[in-house]
């Protein structure tokens, strides 16, 4: 399938910003082209636009090739670029599910591109069939997330695989939790697809949020274009140092998600057992979804403890719904003292249901 039928006439004939940093694949020079102070400080420098060594580890870690990679300035940054890539301010749309992750339809909002919502299906799985009663010749996007947020389901790959063999759309899925699932990336279909495209990130179980790194995996002709879409250091040289230094702690790495599995399935079965809650959704990623008829009095209830969690009261799938994140030993024993807090006091209050 030709790549260039999803993009933007304007996006392909673009002639990027080029440096010379570029050009010159040497490891030692004397940098007189970019006007930078010459005197050391560490970050005196600008960074490598194109993140080599960062890609090259990466590509070991994620068994994919350099040139299928792209790194963005957090995932939403990639979100962003694609969505210009392909859409046309006005005229294009995009197709998305929900519940799902609203910077979607954010990024799409920015750019004055229409979004076609569709409802997930009571099993949370997309409603195939409406999608395709939605789409028309200017959809140029849809978008799936897997593990989904807020619900924490995954999308089987022969359902992808089933959405990306039609070739109407790019269709791009978010995998930002994927490390804490069982299911298999949808990278792994990268090589019958060329109108997939994979979201993943250092931001959530790597634990490099600060840093704000995400990865696009794609068709390199795909992503050569977004590369020379995006700003030229939009990496920061930091932020690339850093990540090579964490990724060398993968055993660290696995040991901390097998904790969090652990802690996640063991919040499981309290939250299972709790009076409190209406419904517990099995999740495959680190947090969990509940739904309770006193939601809002909850939440304010934990946040007023010092317990922050995440308001997801979206009717009618998820009327009254929590999102909370799994955390390390001590604080999920924290949270679940207060939830028997909640229940003795609920017990002796005459609060009125949520209506949701």
């Amino acid at each position: 399938m030709e790549i260039g039928k999803f993009i933007r006439e304007n996006i392909r004939n673009l002639q990027p910003y080029s440096c010379a940093r570029d050009e010159y694949q040497g490891a030692e020079a004397i940098f007189l082209d970019a006007n930078e102070n010459p005197f050391d400080n560490g970050c005196n420098r600008y960074p490598d636009p194109r993140q080599q060594r960062l890609k090259k580890r990466l590509a070991q870690l994620k068994g994919v090739g350099e040139e299928n990679l792209l790194i963005g300035n957090g995932s939403d940054e990639i979100i962003d670029l694609l969505i210009r890539c392909t859409c046309r301010p006005g005229k294009d749309n995009i197709l998305v599910f929900v519940p799902g992750y609203s910077m979607y339809e954010v990024s799409a909002a920015v750019n004055e591109v229409e979004v076609r919502r569709i409802g997930l299906l009571p099993d949370f799985m997309p409603d195939l069939r409406e999608a395709e009663r939605q789409r028309d010749s200017r959809t140029r996007l849809l978008f799936l997330c897997s593990p989904n947020n807020p619900t924490g389901h995954t999308l089987p790959l022969s359902l992808i695989g089933e959405i990306c063999s039609a070739g109407e759309y790019l269709v791009v899925v978010d995998e930002a939790y994927i490390d804490f699932a069982e299911t298999p990336s949808a990278a792994t279909l990268l090589s019958q697809y060329t109108n997939l495209v994979v979201l993943q990130t250092l931001s959530k179980a790597w634990g490099m949020a600060g840093l704000r790194l995400g990865i696009g995996i794609a068709d390199r002709a795909l992503t050569a274009i977004l590369h020379n879409m995006k700003p030229p250091y939009n990496v920061s040289g930091i932020a690339q140092e850093k990540a090579l230094q964490l990724l060398e702690r993968e055993e660290e790495f696995r040991q901390q998600v097998a904790l969090l599995k652990k802690e996640r399935e063991r919040l499981f079965r309290a939250f299972s057992a709790s009076p409190v809650f209406r419904k517990v959704y099995p999740s495959e990623a680190n947090f969990l979804l509940v739904t309770t008829e006193h939601c809002r009095e909850l939440y304010a209830f934990l946040t007023e403890r010092g317990v922050v969690t995440r308001l997801r009261d979206i009717p009618p799938l998820i009327g009254g719904g929590i999102r909370i994140t799994v955390g390390t030993e001590a604080e999920n024993n924290r949270l679940l003292w207060l939830l028997e807090e909640w229940e003795v006091e609920e017990k002796g209050s005459n609060r009125e249901p949520v209506n949701s």
